[in-house]
């Protein structure tokens, strides 16, 4: 196997790609400040409802929104939904929790879920290796004050989770308009006091996972 290549968008959004097959997940428009997923994709998962500017999904995609079991190309994907009323609107936004089991990796997609909300799925997600986390806080879409773990309450996750990789998302990078914190304190709760620097992408390979310990791998946005 070649391994999957995971690539970030910044936000929630990132790439998967494995074989002849290619997942976008938590896709955005172009009202935050960074360039949207670009290229082709077979299936597009949507965490939220719309959360991050108008989101765009590419034409021709299978398109996963919410909870359910679902089979593409032998890709098995998990949605667990749940609710969040955000602060300074009555709108109650859908967030959903995703895990990808592809070559016979786990990945699991946290979305802007809280520490309540994991706990009540931990046994249902099982055992995880690779964890895509919210790391920089609250920030305000409008009106709305979109509520999300930070640094603290994102380390504490991934200790109860146990990944064996870690990868932060939803933080401050160069063109974001929203004022979310930046990914240094999440890497100083985890210990990581000098890590490698953000690399373009990542390919990964189950044999290659790490034994001992999480590795928490911060991505530079595409």
């Amino acid at each position: 196997m070649r391994g999957m290549q995971i690539t970030w968008y910044g936000q929630a959004c990132f790439k998967v790609s494995s074989g002849d097959i290619t997942f976008v997940i938590s896709p955005f428009g172009k009202g935050i400040g960074l360039n949207p997923p670009r290229g082709k994709a077979d299936v597009v998962l949507l965490s939220g409802d719309g959360n991050d500017g108008d989101m765009t999904t590419p034409e021709g995609s299978v398109v996963i929104s919410g909870e359910g079991e679902y089979e593409v190309k032998g890709v098995l994907i998990n949605g667990f939904s749940f609710f969040h009323a955000h602060e300074g609107t009555k709108a109650v936004r859908k967030s959903t929790i995703y895990t990808i089991v592809m070559e016979g990796v786990t990945l699991c997609h946290l979305d802007n879920a809280t520490p309540k909300q994991v706990d009540a799925i931990l046994e249902k997600i099982g055992e995880i290796d690779v964890l895509m986390v919210p790391v920089g806080g609250t920030h305000r879409i409008g009106k709305e004050e979109i509520h999300m773990l930070d640094a603290e309450a994102a380390a504490s996750l991934v200790g109860k989770i146990e990944p064996r990789i870690v990868i932060p998302m939803h933080y401050k990078v160069p063109g974001l308009t929203l004022a979310l914190g930046s990914v240094e304190p999440f890497l100083k709760a985890m210990g990581v006091l000098h890590g490698d620097g953000p690399v373009d992408k990542i390919t990964i390979k189950k044999k290659d996972l790490p034994q001992e310990e999480t590795k928490v791998m911060v991505l530079s946005v595409a």
